[in-house]
């Protein structure tokens, strides 16, 4: 029997065997194999909620209301303003991306 399948709780230490107990030992093994001598970052879960806070207000955003935006989620407009130009930088809406395939472009010439 391989000596790796014999591992258990007591067998780690520190934040792998945090990670046992949260998870548990196979979760722990995994993680020791991709990261093993690396250093894995963890962000806060403020980090992450934001994100999908973020998303959301980009979803919901129709051009104009700015304000309601601004309100439902107790930030200012320009924050509002700050979160959409980002979200839009990172995933363009379907009709955004469509209007940019269709722009005036020098280069394209319709076969007839």
């Amino acid at each position: 029997m391989d000596l790796w399948d014999e591992i258990t709780r007591d067998d780690l230490d520190g934040d792998i065997r945090d990670v046992a107990d949260a998870l548990d030992v196979d979760a722990a093994k995994k993680l020791l194999v991709m990261f093993s001598g690396g250093t894995l970052y963890v962000p806060k879960v403020e980090s992450v909620v934001r994100s999908i806070r973020d998303r959301r207000i980009y979803q919901a955003f129709n051009g104009e209301n700015f304000r309601d935006l601004a309100l439902a989620y107790q930030l200012t407009t320009r924050q509002i303003r700050i979160i959409v130009q980002e979200q839009r930088s990172r995933r363009p809406k379907v009709k955004e991306r469509e209007l940019d395939l269709f722009e005036d472009n020098e280069n394209f010439k319709e076969q007839p």
